[in-house]
Order: C-alpha cells, then sequence, then structure tokens
C-alpha cells in the first residue's frame, strides 16, 4: 500500500483544550459510551479508523465548548430529532444490535484511548464525517486529512501542540462527496470564478 503522509505544522495547543491535561479516571460508563461510539461510528474500520473516532470524542471532551463527560460528548444533542453530533445517537442505530467481535474491540480501543496509550491519529481534530457524504459544516472547518471512510477536521484558529500526522491511502480512490441535504434540500451552488 502506498501511503502519503500529511505534515501538519501545529505548533501551539487549541484554546480551550488542555491537551497536556489528564482525562478523568474512566469509569464503567464512560468506557461504555466511548465504545459504543467506536463501534457504531467506525466498528467495519481498520484500528487506524477505530483509534481516530475515540481520539475525536476525547479531543471534544477536553476542549471547553464540549460536555464534560464522555457520556455527555457523545450523546450531545441526541434529544433533539436534528443537531445530534453523532448520527447513531439520534437516527436510530441504537435499536440495532453491535457484533459482539465489533464491541470487544471498540472497547479494547476505547479502553487504550482512555489510558493515552493509543497512538495520535487526528492531528487534534475535534470533527470528522464520512467520506460519502458532504455536511455544510464542514466548509467551516480546516480540513485535516482522511483515515479510511472519515474525513478529519478542526476548528478554524485552533492549533494542537503535536505535529503528529494524518496517513492516508494514496491508492484508495476517493468519491466525490454526496452534498448533505436534510429534507430534500440542495445547497446553492457555489458563484463562478472570474
Amino acid at each position: 500500500m502506498t501511503a502519503t503522509i500529511l505534515f501538519l505544522a501545529l505548533a501551539s495547543a487549541v484554546p480551550g483544550a488542555a491537551q497536556a491535561a489528564p482525562l478523568p479516571a474512566a469509569d464503567a460508563p464512560a468506557l461504555d459510551c466511548l465504545a459504543e461510539a467506536v463501534a457504531r461510528e467506525a466498528g467495519g474500520e481498520p484500528q487506524a479508523g477505530q483509534q481516530a473516532v475515540a481520539e475525536v470524542v476525547l479531543n471534544r471532551l477536553r476542549h471547553r465548548a464540549y460536555p464534560k463527560s464522555l457520556c455527555g460528548v457523545v450523546n450531545a444533542g441526541s434529544d433533539r430529532r436534528t443537531g445530534c453530533q453523532f448520527s447513531f445517537t439520534c437516527d436510530g442505530s441504537r435499536a440495532r444490535a453491535v457484533a459482539p467481535a465489533v464491541l470487544a474491540s471498540a472497547r479494547r480501543i476505547a479502553a487504550d484511548a482512555l489510558a493515552g496509550t493509543a497512538p495520535r491519529r487526528t492531528a487534534g481534530a475535534t470533527h470528522y464525517h464520512a467520506a460519502s457524504v458532504a455536511p455544510v459544516w464542514a466548509a467551516s472547518l480546516i480540513r485535516l486529512g482522511r483515515i479510511g471512510a472519515h474525513v478529519f477536521y478542526r476548528l478554524p484558529g485552533a492549533e494542537v501542540a503535536s505535529a503528529a500526522p494524518i496517513v492516508t491511502d494514496a491508492a484508495e480512490a476517493v468519491p466525490a462527496p454526496t452534498p448533505f441535504a436534510p429534507w430534500g434540500l440542495l445547497p446553492s451552488p457555489p458563484p463562478p470564478h472570474s
């Protein structure tokens, strides 16, 4: 496999995100919430993709704009019809069982992430989406790269202490994103360049 490494020259810490601050001790509900997010969002991904999803959840936990518990981060917005932060929390996916092997793998990845032993994958990303869609919010963020089936982003003006690269598979064909069109509404086309 040919891999292209995208080096990100990011030098300072994310504003409001105490990158070096330790995470709170993981209790069973926190581990369960992170494992469920990994399993449902990236259960079919290779290990690197699953680790990246876990890292995004933890990056949000560290950031001042998000809830201060893992379950709070994972379930943010799930009480609304739209606006959930992770689609599985409001699209009915929880009604379907997760394969035991997928859940076991996700629990190992979640435990490693919580223990701080998982490799850094996302260069401080706080957002991601499936590469097969193009959500309207993506244009307002800084694109960091792609890992497996997900594209990762950070907030504008936010930089990270680590210059860890995002590795993408150059041989992997990147499908054209499908515009996210809730209720059948398509975004306006961009103005022509002069």
